[in-house]
């Protein structure tokens, strides 16, 4: 009795540990949940590299010309394809999967990436990327034919642009709290109608200098205009910069008035001017020498801007400083605090039109990308594919781990009438030929769950 328990103990785990081993070589997923992984970039994507990406394995429908090219005598298909996301501790990695792009044919052919692990709110603002470039957003460029990144180019138009939804970027601006108490950040006001709001409670004060006892709020903003402006070309978008404004979306449980003395349930709001150095605030009188009064009603969000003086630029460093600065002195029967949310904040310029903007700004040796011809397990046609993967360094260290995501590039492959494919995006959205303009071409992201 004993002696065949034991046997068929033995039999029931020497099968157990032959079962775990075959799944284990065969790299079976006991889990659905993402795992790191660390592909080989050689351009051929393989089922047991990618396959633990997991969630970010994403199929995308492509409906392309399908004319016969002369050299390959082959025709691009309408089809899915597929796009996978996977990272390590050290690197970022995508692999797409082209089933579509039928043809082997190098020459003209091109891929772009865009990344980013934040993304502001930005809408038709080329601009606006730039103020991001290094500083969270990285794009390539890359010649498939010459097998190297594509020089610089900008083509400017003869009209300037209009650029909004620029954002403030702390790793160059300066933001200083003289008055007021927050436990908000930046990101609070990149996005509009958000339910978040860089807070302020007022700080009731007997300030330096001149100024009376009462509740104040006083944010001090350097911004560094120039990082704004490509790197290569910052003289020319400097000499044509011919508007600066300061676009805001703000409430208040009290209502902003220029009529506040001696009233509890007003206060006085304003962006006050500094120009090219920062403002004094113990000196009533020049702080507050160019001012711009802001206006609303109690707890109702409001939106609007206010006009900097653009030839206030610091030309030696590029630094502009405004300050909001908000008042409610003491009254001898109410109480005057009040609560000062900031749901949006951005910079609108107009300076010189980008009708192209090519360029690397990843670090040689931080990326890599290889693409190969033949089939997958996705495909059984030959197609073009591609992995490519960027260092993590490249990218600022974040309490939230996102990554955003847009592609595009040609290889004979296109959407009808044009030279190019996107994803995501249409027929609109060619880098190429102007740059990434709005945050909705991207993909995002979740990298904390892997």
């Amino acid at each position: 009795m004993k002696k065949g328990l034991a046997i068929s103990l033995i039999i029931i785990v020497s099968g157990a540990s032959l079962l775990f081993g075959f799944l284990l070589g065969n790299d079976f997923q006991f889990t659905n949940n993402p795992k790191p992984i660390t592909p080989t970039v050689d351009g051929i994507i393989e089922k047991s590299e990618w396959k633990r990406a997991a969630y970010y394995n994403i199929p995308f429908y492509l409906d392309v010309d399908n004319t016969i090219d002369p050299l390959e005598g082959k025709q691009n298909v309408d089809g899915w394809n597929y796009l996978s996301v996977g990272e390590d501790e050290e690197n970022y990695y995508i692999a797409l999967d082209l089933c579509s792009d039928r043809t082997n044919n190098k020459n003209g052919e091109w891929i772009s990436y865009f990344l980013a692990n934040r993304m502001p709110e930005i809408i038709n603002s080329r601009l606006a990327f730039q103020a991001l470039a290094d500083y969270g957003f990285e794009y390539i460029y890359y010649d498939v034919n010459q097998s190297k990144t594509f020089d610089y180019s900008l083509g400017t138009g003869f009209l300037p642009q209009t650029y909004s939804s620029i954002p403030i970027v702390p790793e160059y601006d300066s933001i200083e709290i003289i008055n007021g108490n927050t436990s908000s950040n930046y990101l609070d006001f990149w996005y509009n109608y958000d339910d978040k709001s860089y807070t302020f409670e007022s700080f009731n004060t007997d300030p330096e200098g001149t100024w009376d006892v009462g509740d104040y709020v006083d944010i001090q903003f350097g911004v560094n205009i120039t990082e704004r402006f490509p790197e290569q070309n910052i003289s020319t978008f400097l000499a044509d910069l011919s508007d600066l404004r300061l676009n805001y979306v703000m409430t208040s449980n009290l209502t902003a008035s220029g009529d506040y003395l001696s009233v509890a349930e007003r206060f006085y709001c304003s962006v006050a001017e500094h120009d090219g150095m920062p403002g004094n605030f113990t000196d009533e009188a020049t702080f507050t020498s160019d001012k711009n009064t802001i206006i609303f009603p109690n707890d109702t969000l409001t939106s609007g801007n206010v006009d900097l003086d653009h030839s206030g630029v610091n030309a030696t460093n590029g630094m502009f400083y405004f300050s909001i600065h908000c008042r409610n002195e003491v009254n001898a029967t109410y109480p005057t605090t009040y609560e000062l949310n900031i749901d949006y904040l951005a910079l609108r310029m107009r300076t010189t039109s980008i009708t192209q903007l090519i360029d690397n700004t990843i670090s040689q040796g931080n990326f890599d990308i290889a693409w190969s011809y033949g089939s997958s397990v996705k495909c059984s046609e030959d197609h073009r594919m591609f992995e490519f993967k960027i260092a993590k360094s490249e990218f600022p260290v974040l309490e939230d781990d996102m990554l955003y995501l847009f592609v595009a590039g040609y290889g004979t492959m296109s959407f009808l009438g044009t030279d190019f494919w996107a994803y995501p995006g249409d027929s609109n959205d060619n880098p190429f030929q102007g740059f990434v303009d709005d945050y909705s071409n991207f993909l995002a992201f979740d990298m904390s769950i892997t």
